[in-house]
């Protein structure tokens, strides 16, 4: 099978699963297969740090696994918001590291800062994703599609217009007109989902705007895992999925859009927990 092929075969199998996943399952079934993912994914992590002994992986995914459950219970049991702020803020620095990186930078042998990014990055998304699971799932296929949108606008706009590279230290691929596109995309997006979850309309500037800022975290996201990648000197996070690499690969865009995404829905009265 081409790789071309094989990426879009996988694609849709992914898609189609998760779809399935968030719309027939529910919570407490949703949160096994978040902690699944989040286990994948700190597994991955624990490469891209350039840890190989596997007792000190298993350490960290432990360590994830019961920050996991400790947010989450915080967040659905006593109503508390942390996890969520703490992903809010923790992407805010990652916008200042991806303006100022430089190749070397972030250094090859400070596992334990790069372990703390990787909590950072993946328990405040678990946490709002399982939120917006169990206030309306629509929500959360929402915020799927405009990630996923976002990034194939990005792609497709950069491949037939790009010239300006975006961040050429870090992902030389990425464009500043293919930037502009995932965002013409999200505007576009943005209007639609006012309408469909029926945002007052003194607020359908606000949802918007947040539906731009959504995308370009997720933009962010990307790039902070290409950095990480780049000074892990590996092409993809992991080999499980065909065609697309690892689970950080398919997930690296919405684990910085869903934090800044709840927050803001919430933040404005559109979402009540």
């Amino acid at each position: 099978m081409s790789g071309l092929r094989q990426r879009v075969v996988t694609g849709a199998a992914l898609a189609a699963g998760l779809l399935a996943a968030i719309l027939l399952l529910p919570t407490a079934l949703f949160l096994v297969l978040i902690l699944l993912v989040l286990l994948l994914a700190a597994w991955e992590w624990t490469g891209l740090m350039g840890v190989d002994e596997k007792p000190v992986r298993l350490l960290y995914l432990g360590l994830c696994l019961v920050l996991g459950f400790v947010a989450l219970d915080h967040a659905l049991t006593m109503g508390r918001l942390w996890p969520v702020v703490a992903g809010v803020i923790w992407w805010a620095l990652v916008l200042v590291l991806l303006a100022v990186y430089q190749p070397g930078i972030v250094g090859t042998g400070r596992h334990a800062l790069k372990g703390v990014a990787g909590v950072m990055t993946l328990v405040p998304a678990c946490v709002a994703l399982l939120m917006l699971h169990a206030i309306q799932p629509a929500w959360l296929v929402f915020l799927f599609l405009l990630t996923a949108c976002a990034d194939s606008a990005a792609y497709f706009t950069g491949k037939r217009f790009g010239r300006s590279k975006l961040a050429p230290h870090i992902s030389p691929g990425k464009t500043r007109e293919g930037l502009f596109g995932a965002l013409g995309v999200t505007l576009l997006l943005g209007l639609a989902g006012a309408w469909y979850f029926e945002v007052h309309l003194g607020l359908w500037f606000y949802f918007v705007a947040l539906c731009l800022v959504t995308a370009l975290l997720s933009v962010a996201g990307d790039l902070f895992e290409s950095l990480m990648k780049r000074e892990a000197g590996v092409k993809d996070s992991g080999e499980i999925l065909p065609g697309h690499g690892g689970v950080m690969d398919r997930i690296d865009s919405v684990t910085a859009a869903a934090p800044v995404f709840l927050f803001g829905l919430l933040w404005a009265g559109i979402l009540v927990r």
